[in-house]
């Protein structure tokens, strides 16, 4: 089991291929976050300003926490 642990961590990747997953992976992340940002936003009514900006942008990260958190309040 180790030797196949070992075989597997021993790969080299370089800097642009670790760049191409990260933009692979992330792009739908933050399209679904945009997405659900953008479609849930009665928390957003009363802001402004720099809190506006900072909690659309959180929301936006933190979408897959929200999802579960509006699912299990209704």
């Amino acid at each position: 089991m180790f030797s196949a642990l070992r075989k597997i961590l021993g790969f080299q990747v370089t800097i642009g291929e670790l760049m191409a997953a990260a933009l692979i992976l992330g792009t739908p992340y933050l399209l679904i976050g945009v997405f659900w940002s953008t479609t849930h936003t009665d928390h957003l009514r009363e802001m402004d300003g720099a809190d506006l900006a900072v909690s659309y942008l959180g929301s936006i990260v933190s979408w897959p926490v929200l999802l579960f958190s509006n699912v299990c309040m209704t």
